[in-house]
Parts: C-alpha cells; structure tokens; sequence
C-alpha cells in the first residue's frame, strides 16, 4: 500500500492540536504550529522527490543519465555533426587550411576538415558542420562561401558534392534514453540473443528501432535491420550501416557472421471517402493512420485490415468512410517495412 504524503493544512492542524494543550493557548500556538508544519510538509516533498529518483521511469534528467551511466555501455548519446566533401575551382598552389569556415546562405556554418594545396581547376576536400545536429544535413548541390575570403580560389565558392553532407543527428531525447535504461531491466542479456543484436544497434547514435533476424543467409549468420526515424532519410545510407557494422563485429560471438540491413519501405497508399469530409477530418484521419504505422508496421509485419477501419472510424469528426483500398490485410516479407503512403481522396 502506498504511503500517502500528508497534505499541508493536515500537518498544521496536527501540531495545533498537539499545542493546544492548557498551558499553551495563550502563546503563540498558532505561529509555531505553521512554522513546524511548513518544515514538514518541505521533508515530506524531499521524500516523495527521492522515491522518485529511485526507478528511471520517474526520474529526473540528471538521475536518469547517472543510471544509464552505470547500465548501459553507450549512456546518453551524444550530437553529431554533418559530414560530406565539397568541390571548389582554384589556381594552382592556392592553400585551403583546416578550420577554414563556410557558410551557406541560410546561415549554416561548416569547417574544413582536411587541407589542400590546390592544382589548378577543380579540387575537393571534406568538411563538416560547425555546431553538432541535424540541422548541418543537407542535400548536395548546395553552395558555400568562405566567412573570409580566399586568395586563389575561383569565385570564392564551394559545392557540396553527393551524396551531401550527412550524419549529423540531436543528442538523444531524454525520452529516448530513458527507453533505454527500462529495457535494460528488462531484456537481460544472454551473450549473443536476438534482443542482444537489436541492444547493441540502438547503442549507436542515430538508431532509432532495430531487428534481428537469424539464419539470415543459412546457419550461422545474423541479419540486423536498422532505422533512424529522427533523420531527414530514415532509411539508413550505407556510411551509417558500416558504423554499426562495426559496432557491433567486436561484441558479436566469435562464431556469428553478422549483416546489417536497411529495411525495405513499402508505402501503403489509402483510397478512401470520408463523412464528412472536411479538411480537418482529413487531416485527422491522415495524424491517426500514421500513428497506426508507428504502432503496429514491425518489420516483415503485416497490417490488418480490421486496424485500419479502426484507426479511421476513432477518428474525432469522423462520421462515417467508404475505405477503397486496401480491402484486406496488407502482408509484408520478412525483410519490409510498411510505411504511410498518403491518402487519395474520393
């Protein structure tokens, strides 16, 4: 039974009846009794403060990363930055040196990662964004210029080349780590289970959800299928597949061969009409379609039919729908991932 704090109005009338014995209702009962209560009430909040310290589902951000600290083998994960190459035109022997800054015309700051003494004509180096997150991602094509100019280079510009500048992700939500931290009570590790694969690949930055799939290619072989819905692309390019390839080769068993995969998206399109059908109905119906992928599209999962109708009739303003397609479950191998697709309107 839990115990239950007492309220601040309860400890007050506690020590008013506590003085009010004879020889006290002349005094001041009345101010000592407030002042007394008041303290108690502040230790029974301390109290409750630390019981909610003591398991991570209630605890604040600062306890929360000292638990994750001494449980998980990647705590908090942190921001990275956005990397990729760009192009320039220069006269030969002109010198481009590290930390050189560019700026695009958004206001996004870059560096140079690696110098270059120039050839004449087209040259390239590598670059990455100034400050860590996922803002610095962008798609190649864009034009940066130097914060200073740069005697040599034509044009005093630079062009991000493909496939752009990537990797850049947000410091893990604290939601996000406190996920973390519960299943780590939860799934216990067994030295090479499926839950230990899937453990690991949510252990790099960016990883948002992850499967594991024996006998991949036959006995002996693992395949690890990843996704990092935070990213702008949340299919995972094969740069961010190598990284937790290599991640997890050092703590896989010596005898497993790993694979690690991008799902394959397969978009389910909805052709329906709605009553009434009003663009916030649509809207609405669009946010909970959504919400079902998110719930209950798992790899290689199909979709039921009898969900879908759901999802739309609990929609708020719905009255009634005439769902066109799909007209029954929507299958998926084992190797996709069914995603929203959009609605057609009828």
């Amino acid at each position: 039974m839990p115990f239950e704090t007492p309220s601040l109005p309860v400890l007050i009338k506690r020590t008013q009846s506590d003085l009010a014995g004879d020889s006290l209702r002349q005094s001041d009962a009345q101010v000592l009794a407030r002042t007394l209560g008041g303290a108690a009430y502040g230790l029974y909040g301390y109290l409750d403060w630390i019981a909610e310290q003591i398991l991570p589902d209630t605890a604040d951000e600062s306890t929360l990363e000292r638990i994750a600290a001494l449980r998980l083998n990647q705590p908090r994960k942190p921001a990275q930055v956005a990397t990729g190459s760009v192009s320039y035109s220069a006269t030969a022997g002109a010198v481009l040196d590290v930390d050189t800054l560019l700026q695009s015309n958004d206001g996004r700051t870059y560096k140079v990662t690696a110098a270059r003494t120039s050839v004449n004509g087209v040259n390239s180096t590598s670059i990455a964004a100034l400050e860590a997150g996922s803002l610095g991602n962008t798609d190649a094509g864009l034009t940066l210029t130097p914060v200073q100019p740069i005697t040599g280079i034509v044009g005093n510009s630079f062009v991000v080349l493909a496939p752009g500048l990537s990797g850049g992700v947000a410091r893990e939500s604290l939601e996000s780590l406190r996920s973390r931290v519960i299943r780590s009570y939860r799934v216990i590790p067994h030295g090479g289970s499926a839950s230990d694969y899937e453990t690991w690949a949510l252990e790099v930055p960016g990883v948002t959800r992850a499967w594991c799939r024996g006998g991949f290619l036959g006995p002996g072989t693992v395949g690890v299928y990843i996704m990092r819905d935070d990213d702008p692309q949340p299919v995972p390019n094969a740069d961010q597949l190598a990284e937790v390839q290599a991640y997890i080769d050092p703590l896989r068993p010596v005898t497993a061969e790993v694979h690690v995969q991008a799902p394959v998206q397969v978009p389910v399109v909805y052709q329906l009409k709605l009553t009434p059908d009003t663009t916030a109905v649509r809207a609405a119906v669009e946010a909970q379609l959504r919400d079902l992928h998110n719930r209950e599209a798992d790899l290689g999962e199909k979709l039921l039919i009898s969900h879908i109708r759901e999802a739309i009739s609990s929609t708020s303003g719905e009255n009634d729908h005439v769902l066109t397609a799909p007209v029954a479950d929507v299958s998926a191998a084992a190797n996709q991932l069914l995603t929203f697709g959009g609605c057609v309107w009828g």
